[in-house]
Parts: structure tokens; C-alpha cells; sequence
């Protein structure tokens, strides 16, 4: 009878899953990091070009709103821009599309689900992760993003203005890192408004 070493090797001691990362850089391609299963946070930092928070003032006083797109990145982007309260600079409909396309290509989809929020009051004050696959988020005026380590850091990490923060949903596997919308109820009344810019997969909760 044939030696069967599977029979005496001994059980398999089971592999702890490593903490979540978040990873941060300067260089667009950090986003890609968002793949891996121990990645919650990837944040790409980037600069806003001179004059920005003047040209999206308008829009960020025009809150509170919320309009929503469904679709390819281009036709997501058109519905959203249709049914905001007033006219967006074009800079900003040219990096919400970059940034569409971007995200379509990371998820391997068509299609995407975008939307432009004008945020004057506390939402989503509670650190939480998000039922879906990837989010990516962007502020492109007033604080941005909250986020924390689960169990790990007791204080919140602001995300920049302009910075592309890409986080890992529970519709995917691995690590997580938590979130939240700031509280600005308690700012001064120039600084409570928020212009925010979320994409999700399509048919994501």
C-alpha cells in the first residue's frame, strides 16, 4: 500500500489576514493599489490648479443638492451636470470624466454611477464602510474625506482638497478602511459648504 503523507501531515494553521493599508503618493498610478486585497485606502495627492476654489465657489454656495448620473462615464457625467442647481466650470467637468474613465478602467466596467454633492450640513458623521465595490471620492471645496484606521488610529486623517481618495467597499474582499463626512456644523458659516464628487460601480448600493 502506498505511503500517504497527506494523511499524517498535521492541520493547517490558519493564516491571519494582514491589517488594511492605506497607501498615499504623489503619482496618479497609486490608485492601481486599490486591487490589492490588503489595500482600504489608496490616495492620490495631487495639486489644484491656481484659481480653482474661486471657480467652484459658485456651485459649492448653491447647496445643498445632490445630482446623479448612471451609465457610461460621458453619459454619467451628462446626467449629473444636467441636474445640478447651476452651471459648472468646464475644469471640473473635465476632471470629474478623467477621473470616470479612470475609475470604469480600475473596475474593468462600462459603466459607472457619478454624482456631484453640494454639502452644507453633518452627514455620514459615523466612521463606516461603504456597501459597494470601490468608491472613489473627491473634495473640491470645503473640508475633505475623514478617514481612520480600524482599531488602529484613534485620530481621523483629513483627505486634501483635490486629492483622489479610492476606498475599498464591502462588496470586495480584503481590507477596509473607515471613513466619514466631517462635521462642519460647527465651522464658521464661509466654511460649511462642501462640493463633493462621488463614483461608484453601477447598480452598487
Amino acid at each position: 500500500m502506498p505511503f500517504l503523507c497527506e494523511a499524517f501531515a498535521p492541520p493547517a494553521t490558519p493564516v491571519a489576514e494582514p491589517p488594511p493599508r492605506a497607501v498615499i503618493s504623489t503619482v496618479e498610478t497609486v490608485l492601481l493599489t486599490a486591487l490589492h486585497q490588503d489595500v482600504g485606502l489608496a490616495l492620490w495627492l495631487r495639486d489644484m490648479p491656481e484659481g480653482w476654489k474661486r471657480e467652484v465657489a459658485p456651485l459649492a454656495s448653491a447647496g445643498p443638492f445632490r445630482a446623479m448620473g448612471e451609465g457610461t462615464p460621458d453619459d454619467a457625467l451628462d446626467a449629473a451636470a444636467a441636474a445640478l442647481p447651476g452651471p459648472a466650470p468646464l475644469n471640473l467637468l473635465a476632471d470629474a470624466l478623467r477621473l470616470a474613465h479612470m475609475f470604469a478602467a480600475l473596475t474593468r466596467s462600462e459603466h459607472v454611477r457619478l454624482r456631484f454633492d453640494g454639502v452644507t450640513g453633518d452627514a455620514c458623521r459615523k466612521f463606516h464602510v461603504d456597501a459597494v465595490g470601490l468608491r472613489l471620492l473627491v473634495t473640491y471645496a470645503g473640508p475633505g474625506t475623514q478617514w481612520t484606521m480600524a482599531d488602529q488610529d484613534s485620530v481621523p486623517h483629513e483627505v486634501p482638497l483635490g486629492a483622489v481618495a479610492l476606498f475599498r467597499g464591502r462588496a470586495r474582499p480584503g481590507g477596509h478602511v473607515l471613513h466619514r463626512s466631517p462635521p462642519i456644523s460647527h465651522l464658521p458659516e464661509a466654511r460649511r459648504r462642501r462640493l463633493v464628487l462621488c463614483i461608484d460601480e453601477a447598480g452598487c448600493c
